[in-house]
C-alpha cells in the first residue's frame, strides 16, 4: 500500500521539493506513491517542469562559459579567471549529467503510468507511430515527386498497403489513415456545414480550430498561455477569415477585427463549457486549460464526425 503524499495535488511546488528528494538513493522508495492512479499526473506534469527548468539552466551555463571564452579572447578576463570559470562549468556538467540520468529514469515510467490511467492502449501507440512514419514517407514522396528512386517507390507501396484497424473492422489500409491525416492538419472551418454536437451544444470549425491552438501551445505541465499571445497566433494563422462577407460587414461596422471576435466567442463557449478559464493576472491577460481531457474529447468528435478512420478503442 502506497504511503500517502505529505502535499495536496494543487502543491506543485512541495511536489516538486518531494520528487527531486526521491531522486536520491536512500528515498527510491517513494516513487510507489508517486506513481499511483491518483497521483502519477501530477508527478508527471512537475517532473516535466523540471525537465523544462534543467534544460533551461543548461542553456544559462553554456552560454555563460561560450562568454567567457570570448571575454578571454578579446582580452576582457584573465585565463586564470576563465580557468576558474570552466572548472566550474565542468564539475557542474558532471553533476548536472548524473541528474539527467536519474530524471530520465523516471520520466518513461510516470508516461508510461499516465497512459494507463487515462487507458492508452499499447495499440493505440503503434498506431500513431506507424502513422507518423506513413506520413513522413508521404511527405518525402511529395517533397521529391518525378525524382522518387526505386527504394522510395517500394516503401510506399509496400506501406500503403498495410491494414488499418478500425473499430468497425472496415477494409481500410494505411494510404487511407494517411489521408485522412492529410485532412485533419487542415483547418477545420474550411470544412462546411461541420456543425458538431458537444455537451448538448453544437461546435462549429473554428471552435475546433481555437481547441487545437490551445491544445499546441500549453501541456500539462505548462496549461496557461498568455491570451496576447494566443491572439497574434491566431491572427496569423486566419487570414482567411479577413476575406469573408461577415468580415466586411465587421468592418463597415467598425466593430474590430472579424477574427478576434470569433475567437472571443469560441473562447467564451470553451469557458462556458468548463475546458478553459480566462484570468488576469498583474494586468496580464491569460488562459488556463481546466479539462484538457474534454478539449481532446471536442477534437476526437471532431475527427469522427468527418473522417472516416475512427480510434480502434472507440
Amino acid at each position: 500500500m502506497p504511503n500517502p503524499l505529505p502535499y495536496d495535488l494543487t502543491n506543485d511546488e512541495a511536489a516538486e521539493h518531494y520528487i527531486r528528494d526521491a531522486f536520491r538513493p536512500h528515498h527510491r522508495g517513494r516513487w510507489d506513491a508517486l506513481l499511483a492512479d491518483d497521483r502519477v499526473s501530477q508527478t508527471y506534469r512537475v517532473l516535466k517542469i523540471i525537465e523544462a527548468n534543467a534544460a533551461h539552466g543548461s542553456t544559462l551555463r553554456r552560454d555563460k562559459i561560450k562568454l567567457a571564452e570570448k571575454q578571454r579572447d578579446a582580452g576582457l578576463m584573465t585565463a586564470l579567471e576563465y580557468a576558474s570559470q570552466y572548472r566550474e562549468f565542468i564539475a557542474w556538467r558532471e553533476r548536472a549529467s548524473l541528474f539527467n540520468i536519474v530524471l530520465h529514469q523516471h520520466l518513461p515510467q510516470a508516461a508510461d503510468r499516465v497512459r494507463q490511467v487515462h487507458r492508452d492502449s499499447v495499440v493505440e501507440t503503434l498506431r500513431d507511430s506507424l502513422l507518423a512514419l506513413a506520413v513522413a514517407v508521404d511527405d518525402h514522396r511529395q517533397a521529391h515527386a518525378g525524382e522518387e528512386s526505386l527504394a522510395d517507390t517500394a516503401l510506399w507501396a509496400r506501406l500503403q498497403l498495410l491494414p488499418w484497424p478500425t473499430s468497425d473492422n472496415a477494409s481500410y489500409q494505411l494510404a487511407d489513415a494517411v489521408a485522412a491525416e492529410r485532412g485533419r492538419r487542415g483547418a477545420a472551418r474550411h470544412i462546411k456545414d461541420g456543425l458538431i454536437d458537444f455537451q448538448g451544444t453544437q461546435v462549429t470549425g473554428e471552435t475546433v480550430d481555437i481547441a487545437d491552438l490551445i491544445l499546441e501551445i500549453t501541456d500539462h505541465a505548462q496549461p496557461t498561455c498568455d491570451r496576447t499571445h494566443l491572439i497574434e497566433l491566431w491572427h496569423q494563422r486566419t487570414p482567411d477569415l479577413l476575406d469573408s462577407p461577415a468580415a466586411e460587414i465587421a468592418a463597415l461596422k467598425r466593430s474590430g477585427r472579424y477574427s478576434t471576435q470569433r475567437l472571443s466567442k469560441s473562447l467564451t463557449y470553451l469557458e462556458s463549457q468548463g475546458l478553459i478559464v480566462r484570468t488576469t493576472v498583474e494586468q496580464k491577460p491569460e488562459v488556463t486549460v481546466i479539462n484538457r481531457a474534454a478539449l481532446l474529447t471536442l477534437r476526437r468528435l471532431w475527427d469522427k464526425e468527418h473522417f472516416p478512420l475512427d480510434n480502434v478503442n472507440e
